[in-house]
């Protein structure tokens, strides 16, 4: 038996390949035809594979349609020249071996003190249309909807001397700043408010900001 895995064999054997291929800033995946091991996963000697570039700002719905294109084709392929694939097939290394489990919600939770801007939207792409990043305001669970890169990377003023987390309003660009590890920050264009629906980020800062009466800079905090 013979199965397709959307990965290029031994890197991310497991059930999340094309989710940790972007967050680990891959430059490159694919597709690996493969013998099936009784009661073993992905380790199978490989008949076949073809490689594709991950776009730099691919989200993981993009990628997947694009592999799931390759691998219909390269199956194909492997069928139509059976005999001579089942010949050339090779063993995988496992020392070069990396895994890619199952996604558990922990992977969602967002801690603005341990990664960067660049590792929270890598991860931000990883997960859309499956997940979507958690934080915490106000002891209210908030979803981010829509995160981008800044294209300046330098700080802006308002979070110049404040701790990760920390966020303001940019009122010239309606959208949310967060200070990120490693003197980063993201912007939050939607998100979504527990029990609410989605919002922009002007939105939010109308129906819930401006009821704070407070001069301290404000702060989401991790799950």
């Amino acid at each position: 038996m013979i199965n397709v895995h959307a990965s290029l064999l031994p890197r991310w054997r497991g059930a999340a390949p094309i989710i940790y291929a972007i967050m680990q800033a891959d430059a490159h995946t694919g597709v690996s035809i493969m013998k099936i091991e009784p009661k073993h996963f992905d380790v199978g000697d490989v008949l076949a594979q073809r490689e594709i570039p991950i776009r730099a700002d691919i989200l993981m719905p993009e990628l997947h349609a694009k592999l799931a294109q390759e691998g219909a084709n390269l199956l194909v392929n492997t069928l139509n020249n059976f005999s001579s694939c089942l010949e050339s097939a090779t063993k995988q290394n496992n020392e070069l071996a990396t895994f890619a489990p199952k996604i558990t919600s922990t992977i969602t939770n967002v801690n603005w003190s341990q990664l960067s801007a660049e590792q929270l939207h890598r991860r931000f792409r990883a997960l859309f249309g499956f997940k979507h990043l958690n934080t915490r305001f106000q002891n209210k669970n908030i979803q981010l909807i829509d995160v981008k890169l800044p294209a300046v990377k330098e700080l802006p003023a308002s979070l110049a001397n404040a701790e990760c987390g920390s966020f303001s309003y940019d009122r010239n660009k309606r959208l949310l700043l967060v200070r990120c590890a490693d003197n980063t920050h993201l912007e939050i264009h939607q998100l979504r408010v527990e029990g609410r629906k989605i919002m922009t980020a002007t939105e939010f800062n109308n129906g819930f900001l401006k009821q704070i009466n407070s001069t301290k800079i404000l702060s989401f905090t991790s799950k």
